[in-house]
């Protein structure tokens, strides 16, 4: 209750609220997004009792509720000649191309194996796609195999710290705040929620030492656009493909599969993943099939705007709207897209906004370069995505089998202990974060956070003070590729 003599706009009244502390837990994850999911699974099968909170009622984020493909588990290369190769070497010795391993790639074989998603060659490679509850209803499962305890709907709003460390997570539900003490947090928010709240440095959007800051300074502050990704059934996959080769100009390769038309129509008529881009009157679509006929995910269109501020939520859920209908009118124009209807469309899903600085901060020197570190906790090999980066880097070129290192470095924060950060809002430069924000790349940096959190809490120690070779040890016994 507020009790105050007047409400204007502008001015700032002080709250109080009666907040019920519950059982507390060694591990406390915030955010059940693809980074999230992956820590409390890694977490609890270490031997950790563990808890996953969630603002929304479902699991999974971007990669059940947001319609996003899994990516990536292998080797990139620009070429799409040399792609081909390691495609082909994906089916024969995969070990020699693939870089994920652990819980990402146990997802993505249980959702092919139980035909829930479509991949490459029987395995996961540049992108597996699902379908969406058959998604859900896996994750779910595995949380609940592994004795995940799932706290659904609980907005977390605020921190207890005590001599600098976290001693607890606030959250309000609809019976109200509740308060659980954890021995370790976990802040898989995607938008650093928890760490902000615990006074820990971060930087929004664009920093000062971002490239895309010193090429351009009014870039400062800026965001990657928030997007959507959704789905429309009644697709014809045959007949479009008959009319892209008699209009071959109306066919662009998708910049990270590579697949050339002719490829692409294989893998379709194979029953595999492939994507394109299909040239509209207006609009060039990025085109994903899916495990269920006739359905399509298409992607995307973009709004910029900050995903902190409610307002601009608001307008980017307008704004998107409008697109999403332009976008589905231009292509009912493609022949077998003429008779599609829009399936479903979530609410317009954040790129980036706080990234939170950690004991490291990965550079997209880093990245480019695959640069090794002694501390580092899985791989990556997506290509920079992310806004205003200047062309000399998008243009620069990789090396063959290309892939990048991420250190353990960039999950701890600096600020109070007992804290550790997972997915988009862990420790890189804006460039480099165009990297690693995937989901399977997030999953890599929730398994990492998560076996480390188990480890710190069993031996009741902090995470910063952890052995990285115990750590690296431990995750390769569950099947990480370091």
């Amino acid at each position: 209750m507020i009790r105050t003599d007047a409400l204007e706009a502008g001015t700032e009244v002080e709250t109080t609220s009666t907040a019920h502390v519950v059982e507390g837990t060694d591990v406390l994850v915030v955010g059940a997004g693809p980074a999230g999911v992956a820590a409390a699974l890694a977490a609890a099968r270490s031997g950790a009792r563990t808890i996953l909170a969630e603002a929304s009622g479902i699991v999974g984020g971007m990669m059940t509720g947001g319609n996003a493909g899994l990516t990536n588990f292998i080797v990139h290369q620009k070429d799409p000649a040399v792609q081909e190769e390691i495609l082909a070497q994906l089916a024969r010795t995969p070990e020699k191309v693939r870089i994920v391993g652990g819980i990402p790639l146990e997802i993505a074989h249980r959702l092919i194996e139980s035909d829930a998603a479509v991949g490459t060659a029987g395995t996961a490679g540049s992108y597996v796609f699902a379908s969406p509850v058959p998604f859900r209803y896996l994750l779910l499962d595995l949380l609940e195999e592994a004795a995940v305890k799932l706290m659904l709907r609980a907005l977390a709003v605020d921190v207890v710290l005590r001599d600098r460390r976290i001693d607890g997570v606030v959250f309000e539900t609809k019976a109200g705040r509740v308060i659980v003490p954890a021995d370790v947090v976990i802040d898989a928010s995607g938008d650093g929620d928890v760490a902000a709240r615990a006074g820990c440095p971060f930087v929004l959007g664009i920093g000062p030492d971002d490239a895309a800051a010193r090429a351009d300074p009014s870039k400062l502050g800026a965001m990657s656009a928030m997007g959507i990704m959704y789905r429309v059934g009644n697709v014809d996959f045959g007949r479009c493909f008959q009319f892209l080769f008699e209009h071959p100009e109306r066919f662009r390769i998708q910049s990270l599969a590579l697949y050339t038309l002719e490829e692409a129509w294989t893998r379709f008529q194979q029953g595999e993943m492939f994507t394109m881009v299909v040239k509209c009157r207006q609009f060039g679509l990025q085109v994903y099939n899916s495990p269920d006929p006739g359905v399509a995910t298409l992607c995307c269109p973009c709004w910029n705007g900050n995903g902190l501020d409610n307002d601009d939520r608001v307008r980017g859920e307008l704004a998107m709207r409008d697109l999403v209908r332009r976008q589905l009118r231009d292509i009912r124009g493609i022949p077998g897209f003429d008779r599609a209807f829009l399936l479903d469309c979530p609410d317009v899903r954040v790129r980036e906004t706080r990234r939170v600085r950690g004991e490291y901060v990965l550079t997209v020197e880093d990245v480019l370069t695959g640069r090794d570190f002694p501390d580092a906790i899985g791989r990556g090999a997506h290509t920079v995505d992310a806004s205003d980066v200047p062309e000399e880097i998008r243009k620069r070129p990789i090396p063959r089998d290309w892939c990048f290192h991420i250190p353990f470095r960039c999950l701890l924060p600096k600020g109070p202990r007992g804290l550790l950060m997972a997915g988009r809002c862990a420790s890189m430069t804006h460039e480099a974060f165009g990297c690693t924000r995937t989901t399977v790349q997030c999953m890599v940096m929730g398994e990492a956070a998560g076996t480390a959190a188990a480890l710190a809490a069993t031996r009741r120690t902090d995470p910063h003070l952890l052995d990285i070779n115990a750590l690296r040890r431990a995750l390769e016994t569950h099947g990480v590729l370091l």
